[in-house]
């Protein structure tokens, strides 16, 4: 199977109140972008951490 796909992610754990959240998107073939998920709290933090750690552990 082919695919050809960019994924976007967003995130934002500036509010004081420890409520982040982390939103997916996907590039449209125009150029736009389009929302697929939005992960907030404990479970935003988590998907951030594994998308940002190397596969040996080490932070990038």
């Amino acid at each position: 199977m082919k695919m050809v796909d960019s994924i976007l992610v967003s995130v934002d754990f500036s509010n004081k109140n420890n409520t982040g959240v982390l939103i997916v998107g996907r590039k449209r073939m125009n150029q736009s972008v389009e929302i697929i998920n939005a992960f907030q709290g404990e479970e935003a933090m988590e998907l951030y951490k594994k998308l940002i750690m190397k596969k040996d552990g080490d932070k990038k």
